[in-house]
């Protein structure tokens, strides 16, 4: 993780009077997940960090790219100062004595008078036993069939196929299960555990009216530079793309498409709603072989990288 945004998160922190403890309750972790965080160990995702910016009274910009107390130091920028109703008091309630917490749980047993002594029956000779039967019944079974609750519980998520005619309702319904339910699933025997998303291929995939197949990525500290991606963007819906992962520098990613007419393009990480790894594709019919990519187009493709590398330099 960047050094910047540890040093930040526990300089806010301790200028501001919050322990581990106080401060982890607030976000909703663990405090020696918040101890990961302030020694570079793990990383924060968005919402976190969103968080961590709302409690401080900054922005997830300043905690990725600024070092706070150099600018508040050298350049006489003021403290940020956090949400009143976020910090608690510095004066909790006292513990109640231990000997109130005994008298309330703890109780003297009652004297309870013995009874008598019953009388033991006289023995009896012991009976045979009958000899099994030689056949188990057939209403006996050695392995009993598990409930359709504890089937379903063990079932893993089916995948949903999102179609391009009901995109627009998607983006406002993607992250409600009632609207996911209504949407039809595929059966992907082939995939390993995940959560798997089937989308209808637009214009911008090689392989014309194919399903693409997406495992969700929660992170964006988990994009790998250079791999396929559908990308559901606030605006624009589904798009199909190579990503490369410029968050820690500039809050955004860059898009590469596979095809020599789609332009690079950029766009604020704050714009993506989802984000699915390509992991196969469904098509009706064999697909062309790609014709050979322009030298033209390939020196354009790397001049436009070269630039963007000059820039992270600077």
């Amino acid at each position: 993780m960047s050094t910047i945004i540890a040093n930040n998160i526990k300089y806010l922190r301790r200028m501001n009077g919050l322990t581990q403890e106080q401060f982890s309750r607030k976000i909703g972790i663990k405090r020696s997940l918040l101890g990961a965080y302030e020694e570079g160990r793990a990383n924060p995702n968005l919402d976190n960090l969103t968080n961590i910016a709302k409690i401080f009274g900054t922005t997830v910009d300043n905690l990725i790219k600024n070092d706070i107390r150099n600018l508040r130091e050298k350049q006489g920028v003021p403290l940020p100062q956090p949400a009143p109703n976020l910090l608690e008091p510095n004066d909790p309630t006292p513990p109640k004595p231990i000997g109130s917490l005994i008298d309330r749980y703890y109780q003297q047993p009652e004297v309870v008078t013995p009874l008598p002594p019953v009388a033991q029956p006289t023995p009896q000779p012991p009976v045979a036993k009958p000899e099994p039967p030689s056949v188990m019944p057939p209403s006996v079974e050695l392995f009993p069939k598990a409930t359709p609750s504890q089937a379903a519980r063990n079932a893993p998520e089916t995948p949903v196929w999102v179609s391009q005619q009901i995109m627009p309702e998607y983006l406002t319904g993607y992250a409600y299960k009632d609207f996911l339910e209504k949407l039809p699933g595929v059966s992907l025997p082939m995939l390993p555990p995940g959560k798997y998303r089937a989308f209808e291929a637009g214009a911008d995939f090689p392989v014309s009216g194919a399903t693409v197949v997406g495992e969700h990525t929660p992170n964006w500290f988990d994009i790998r530079d250079g791999a396929h991606y559908l990308l559901v963007l606030h605006k624009q819906g589904v798009v199909y793309r190579r990503v490369y992962n410029h968050v820690k520098v500039k809050g955004t990613l860059l898009l590469l498409s596979d095809l020599p007419t789609v332009p690079v393009a950029e766009v604020p990480v704050k714009d993506v709603l989802e984000l699915w790894e390509v992991r196969l594709y469904l098509a009706l019919g064999v697909p062309e072989p790609p014709a050979a990519l322009p030298l033209e187009r390939l020196a354009t493709l790397v001049g436009e990288l070269q630039r963007e590398v000059d820039s992270l330099r600077k």
